[in-house]
Parts: C-alpha cells; structure tokens; sequence
C-alpha cells in the first residue's frame, strides 16, 4: 500500500541533508571509507516487523533485498536513507533491504568480482552517472527498458546516452542536479550598480558576478567568494565547465576562446583578491556558507540547497551567470538499476517501480536539498517553498546544459586534476594562462580520451 509521504523536513525531524556525487558532495572532501552493510530497520522502529525466514521459505525464497551503494553519505544523509527511504520500501513490501555503502571505485571492483565469478549478490545498484560506464560496458546490468516503461512515469532524456547504450536502458535516473548562484544577502550591498535582488533571481552576467565578487572583497577587507578548489574528490571541473558553456566553449576542452573567456572571468576575480582564502580545503560551499566566510558562490544545487533551506532568510538563489552565449551548466545523475542474475529479482523489480513513484522521488529530491527530479510529475507536487528545485527547474528551460562524458575518458580523477592545474594557475599569476599552455593541457586531456 503507498504511504502517505511527508515532505517538510520540520515534520521528518531531519537536517537537509546534500547529494554526494558526482556532480555533488559533502562540504570537505571525503575520507575513503570501509564497506558498510546497513539493514535499514535496523534504522528506526518499525510498524511492520520484516518477514521470518520461515515466511520467506514458503514464499518461495529470500525476501532481502541487497543494496550495493556506490558512494559514502555523510551520517545525515545515511540517516534519511536508511530510516525513511528503504524502510518506507520494506513496510510496502515486508522485506528486508541491506544496503552496502562503499565508494564508487570499490562498488566497480565489488560488482566486477560478483559478475566475472558468477557468485551474484547484489539486487541493486546506485550509481552515478560520472561513474556509470563499466557497469553498462562490463554487461552487468540488467536491460530494465521495458520495466521503467510499465511504471508510467515520465523520464527525462537527458542522461540516455549513460544510461542506455544501442537503445536499451540499464539505469534509472533518480536525482540529477544543475549549477546555481547563492548570495548570502549582505552581499546585496555591493551589487554592482544598477543591479538588483531580483536581477541575481533571474541571472546576471559573469562579469557582472566578477566585479561583484571584487566590491564584496574591497567592501570586506577579504574574499567572500568560492570555488570548490580542493582537488581531492575534486568538484571544479564542474562550475568552470559550466562557465565555458556560456562562452560557446565545450567540456571538457582548455583551447576554445569560450573557455579562455570563462578563465578571464577566474583571473578578474583573482586580481581583486575576490576569492575565499581557504577554499581549496572545501569541495562544496556549505561549510563556509553557513559560517558567512562566503558569501557568494556558483554551485551545486544540492550543497547550496542544504544552506539555504536551513536559513532561507539568510540567501539569495539565482540562475546561473550568463556569458556570450547565455548561461552554462553541467549536469550528472544518480541512478539505479538491477544487477545480472539479481537472487531477489521480483523485489528487485518492485524497487524500480517504487523509486519511480513520483511522491516518493519528491520527497527524496526535497530531502536532498532541493536537487532535482528527473520524472516530470515530479513537476506537479512541487510547492511556493521549493525554492532551489524550482529555480534549477527554470534554468533548465534557457541554460545550455551537458552532461559528464567521464565514460569517454580512461581516468575521469585525471581530467579532474587538470582543471585543477589550470585553476591553480590562473590564481598564481592572476591572468589567463598562455595559448602554449593551455595546449600542452590539452594534449594531456587528449591522452585520456578511450
């Protein structure tokens, strides 16, 4: 029977809690962590005790459902998962659910191990799309193309060339994200002229957010704007490439004059000392967002949606800045789908049919900050408090938006790095590198492509 889901948070008595990914992340880069085997009633009471082994023997077989989760949550966000999400699909199904946290390149090995061997446990896997491809080129999926079709919801097309490959789908997209602008609202004072709150809403131009980023500095006496510079579990590539887009400059590439431009917006920033000191120790702005060293940031929606619904009152959420071309944005998903010779296939199939529930998608996109739903029902539940999921529902209407080709390249952390290095030498020298440079970067990206 379908529950009746909550969606405030107040009432879930749960912080907001952010995507980890791909595209999205927790505020310092994280720790490579242990395997972890969670049973989710073991989360939090239930009305519904899970069934004896005695009743799944007379039906016919295990009523587990094992979860292999390629990523590793903060504590908040494990918490939301194991005591709402799974246990919401355990009491609709009298099961079990045990999900197996790891990070995304042990759940690669673990899943490769269990396919080549033959010794199938997984029912379930949860991955992103950054990190998609050797589950979809290793044949160990599923070909569920017929069975997200039978749940009626309505998918968005943007992740098929991940999720699908020679027209069959192997994922589900279940969360996906854009990038945003956040303003902690004293930086509304120092708008540059002519410039108002609802300017920053609707999206202003790049170097209207320079010469912003470099008043708030002067105003301050420090930097109050950040870019996610730590480069383990590196994020940057993300919001420079979004930058590039709205220049006409592709991603990932270092030679266009879209990028060259998106780089003059960094070194402008530079040269006025705009930047947050510390932020190459963050991957994502909430930290320093909920602290006020930062004061204006271009984003992630999950992390910037974390803030904000924990103070609205304190934050300004805009569409992304525009370039020559309009505005830019990268864009990675979250998906799940069903792992070759799955033990627990029927309930494996019924958990397809539940993430697809778009009540149940709402409520998990809202827990997560207000990321985004790929289902377009979705649409139609979304209230006047939707602050962030609203406005990357509106950007995706006029942003140029890409996905992550991390599958056309042998080490996606590598392409990550050189971003990195270009990002680290615009600060150094507070100008736009030489063409000598950025081609020799290049040459080096080039090398990674399969």
């Amino acid at each position: 029977m379908k529950k009746n889901l909550t969606k405030k948070l107040a009432a879930l008595g749960l912080a907001v809690i952010t995507t980890a990914s791909m595209a999205g992340c927790s505020s310092k880069p994280a720790e490579t962590k242990a395997p972890e085997t969670t049973t989710a009633a073991a989360g939090a009471e239930s009305t519904e005790a899970p069934a004896t082994e005695a009743a799944k023997k007379e039906a016919g077989g295990s009523n587990v459902l094992k979860v292999t989760y390629s990523g590793t949550p903060e504590i908040h966000e494990k918490q939301y998962l194991m005591d709402t999400f799974f246990k919401n699909f355990e009491e609709e199904n009298n099961c079990t659910v045990e999900v197996d946290f790891v990070a995304q390149a042990d759940a690669v090995k673990k899943i490769q191990s269990e396919q080549e061997g033959k010794n199938y446990i997984t029912d379930i896997i949860y991955a992103d799309t950054a990190n998609m491809a050797p589950y979809v080129n290793g044949g160990w999926m599923q070909d569920i193309t017929e069975l997200v079709n039978s749940t009626g919801s309505t998918y968005t097309q943007m992740f098929d060339n991940t999720t699908n490959k020679d027209g069959v789908r192997y994922f589900a997209p279940f969360t996906f994200d854009v990038y945003v602008t956040c303003a902690n609202k004293k930086a509304l004072d120092y708008l540059p002229d002519g410039l108002t709150e609802e300017d920053v809403v609707s999206g202003i131009t790049w170097e209207q957010y320079a010469d912003w980023a470099v008043a708030i500095a002067a105003g301050e006496g420090e930097g109050k704007t950040m870019m996610p510079a730590n480069l383990t579990s590196s994020q940057l590539l993300y919001p420079m490439g979004g930058m590039s887009l709205a220049y006409g400059g592709g991603f990932p590439e270092f030679t266009s004059d879209g990028f060259k431009d998106a780089l003059g917006i960094i070194a402008k920033i530079a040269a006025g000392n705009g930047f947050y000191a510390e932020q190459d120790q963050y991957t994502a702005p909430t930290d320093p967002l909920n602290s006020g060293d930062v004061w204006l940031t271009f984003a992630h929606m999950a992390p910037v949606g974390t803030s904000y619904n924990a103070a609205p009152n304190n934050y300004v959420i805009g569409a992304a800045p525009k370039g020559s071309k309009g505005a830019g944005s990268t864009s990675g998903a979250w998906c799940y789908g069903i792992a070759q010779g799955a033990p627990n296939q029927e309930l494996a199939e019924k958990f397809i049919h539940y993430i697809a529930d778009p009540e149940v998608n709402y409520e998990f996109c809202s827990n997560y900050g207000g990321s985004l739903s790929p289902i377009e029902e979705v649409g139609d539940i979304l209230e006047s408090s939707d602050v962030v999921m609203r406005a990357g529902i509106e950007m995706l209407k006029t942003t140029i938006v890409t996905g992550v080709p991390a599958a056309e390249y042998s080490d996606w952390n590598a392409v990550k790095l050189l971003y990195g290095d270009i990002f680290n030498d615009v600060l150094k020298n507070k100008a736009v590198p030489g063409d000598d440079y950025l081609a020799e970067e290049q040459s080096k990206l080039e090398a990674l492509k399969n």
